[in-house]
Parts: C-alpha cells; sequence; structure tokens
C-alpha cells in the first residue's frame, strides 16, 4: 500500500559518531565485509540525478536484493503518493565496498 504525500524531505541526518555506531552495529551482526556481503555500495552521482530529475520523482526507495550470490542493492524513484517509479529508471551495479572501498575513516 503507498504512503499518502510521500515528502521530499524524509529522511534524518545523523552525526559522525551515529554513523560510526550504526556501521559497527552492521558489521557486528552481519560479520565482516566480503565480497559477497558489502558493507557499503557507491553510486554515481550521475545516475542517482538522472532517477531523480524523471517527471514526478520526489525521492529514493532502496531495496535490497540478492544476485548470484552477492548482496544488492537497487534504487527507484518515488513519487508523492509514495509509489515507486517502475516505468523509469531503476538502478543497480554501483561499486561494492570491498573492493571499492574508501580510504580508511571512522566509518570505514
Amino acid at each position: 500500500m503507498p504512503a499518502e504525500n510521500f515528502s521530499p524531505d524524509t529522511g534524518s541526518f545523523i552525526t559522525l559518531s551515529t554513523a560510526e555506531d550504526m556501521v559497527a552495529d552492521w558489521v557486528s551482526n552481519f560479520g565482516p565485509a566480503s565480497n559477497s556481503n558489502p558493507k557499503a555500495t557507491a553510486f554515481g552521482s550521475n545516475k542517482i540525478q538522472d532517477i531523480l530529475d524523471q517527471s514526478g520523482c520526489v525521492g529514493l526507495r532502496i531495496y535490497n536484493g540478492y544476485d548470484d550470490g552477492n548482496r544488492k542493492l537497487v534504487i527507484v524513484g518515488v513519487d508523492e503518493d509514495g509509489n515507486d517509479l517502475t516505468g523509469g529508471y531503476i538502478l543497480d551495479a554501483g561499486s561494492p565496498c570491498p573492493p571499492m572501498c574508501a580510504p580508511n575513516n571512522s566509518i570505514n
């Protein structure tokens, strides 16, 4: 059932400390990152912008997926009524970490 009046302001910014705790908790629960169990996935801004530029798009929905034994993310646009914009761009094939990880920082 679609959500009513999906807001383009959905989501909350968090502090670096909260991000560190959340990523550490993920590793504690799911084990160390591997090619089949990435802890992060990077997507290019051009692809994200293509989704956001679709008519009626006010946000993104990120689905968990599984393909050939590997965890994946599937990104689709969302309209103001909370409907997925399945007739437009649907994004996959980001760069998973590992192997494409940021240089060591407090989140990574």
